[in-house]
């Protein structure tokens, strides 16, 4: 009879202890990832800060578990495009970055606020750029609770500009002084690209590759050539030439003039308008 007695009790407390067992469990689940924020697709080397990209990740069925997570990327932290890889930094919630090797993020209010950055001074090639993402799920016992795959896509887009830098920068007019035949004029201004892709340069000339008289233009006209970056180049024609990217986010072009050789040419000022024009190509 003592046994039966016995045995009861012990029952007992094993239905007292279930209910426990079962609220200690943790079911939280990865649920909506949404994007707050991107501006890489306008990211440039020499602007002022870094550019981002912030995302959220929500948790469904927390119940104060502390549970965390731990983000791994296929390209090992890097978005991966035609022509190169860009690292990317991680910060979490609290500002902190997080190094690859231990890239664990907890949750604040059920909610992890992850940023990726791309450092300032990065030189980036315009193109279409993709990571894919897995997030795992862990409780505090870092059991696995649930795991997700999300992919991130960027279409960084092509830049150019040009600006007049040295010789004669601060005016649109350049002054050669007495034109001597066949004689060559490098004090003329230099130009600087900035750009993230390739770039065509076009040059135009009003008057055909010729100085015109400002009075009789029609009769007296004295030839000349060009030399872009170290090329001569006469504009009887538009001009045309693709400059290739070759990892740098800017590069120069220098200017220089020579005259054609002339006789009997009418006493004046001899003048003609360049029009140098840069565009990316896209590919």
């Amino acid at each position: 009879m003592y046994i039966n007695k016995i045995r009861l009790i012990f029952s007992g407390m094993i239905f007292l202890m279930l209910p426990q067992y079962v609220i200690a469990q943790c079911d939280a689940r990865i649920g909506e990832i949404r994007h707050l924020y991107d501006d890489f697709e306008s990211y440039y080397s020499s602007q002022p800060s870094p550019a981002r990209k912030e995302f959220r990740i929500n948790l469904v069925n927390d119940n104060n578990c502390n549970a965390y997570m731990i983000l791994t990327t296929e390209n090992q932290y890097r978005l991966k495009g035609q022509f190169q890889y860009i690292k990317y930094q991680i910060r979490s919630n609290n500002q902190n970055f997080i190094l690859p090797s231990r890239a664990r993020f907890n949750f604040i209010d059920s909610t992890a606020d992850i940023n990726l950055l791309i450092p300032v001074g990065t030189v980036v090639r315009a193109g279409v750029y993709s990571d894919n993402f897995l997030i795992k799920l862990f409780d505090k016992n870092n059991t696995l609770l649930d795991e997700k795959y999300f992919e991130i896509q960027e279409d960084i887009v092509s830049r150019a500009s040009i600006s007049i830098l040295g010789y004669n920068s601060h005016s649109s007019n350049v002054y050669l002084g007495e034109l001597i035949p066949r004689k060559e004029y490098s004090m003329l201004p230099s130009f600087k690209v900035i750009t993230n892709t390739d770039v065509r340069l076009n040059v135009y000339s009003e008057n055909r590759g010729e100085l015109r008289h400002d009075v009789y233009k029609a009769k007296y006209a004295i030839g000349y050539f060009i030399n872009l970056d170290g090329e001569w180049v006469s504009l009887k024609q538009n001009y045309s030439r693709v400059f290739s990217y070759n990892r740098k986010d800017d590069f120069f072009i220098s200017l220089k003039m020579r005259i054609d050789d002339f006789k009997k040419q009418a006493a004046g000022e001899y003048t003609d308008i360049f029009r140098f024009q840069i565009s990316p190509l896209n590919y």
